[in-house]
């Protein structure tokens, strides 16, 4: 699954709307395109990686989502 763009507060509503259906059983998110997240976009990130199983992995993390992901304590998730 590959997320690119915005990832925020004003569009992860959407966007679970249309990843989730098809996040089951992915093994990887890829997030290098990901321009801008905020919190919601990383709770976004984090509900499509448990919606798609244990075996999935986040990938291409940036460097500001990384700091985003060490500033709540959930990079292990990643």
């Amino acid at each position: 699954m590959q997320l690119s763009g915005e990832l925020t507060f004003g569009n992860a509503h959407t966007l679970w709307e249309s990843h989730s259906p098809s996040a089951r059983g992915k093994t990887t998110i890829d997030v290098s395109a990901v321009t801008t997240v905020d919190s919601a976009g990383l709770a976004l990130i984090t509900a499509l990686k448990r919606r798609a199983g244990p075996q999935c992995r986040v990938v291409g993390l940036t460097s500001k989502l990384a700091a985003l992901a060490a500033a709540y304590d959930i990079e292990s998730l990643f």
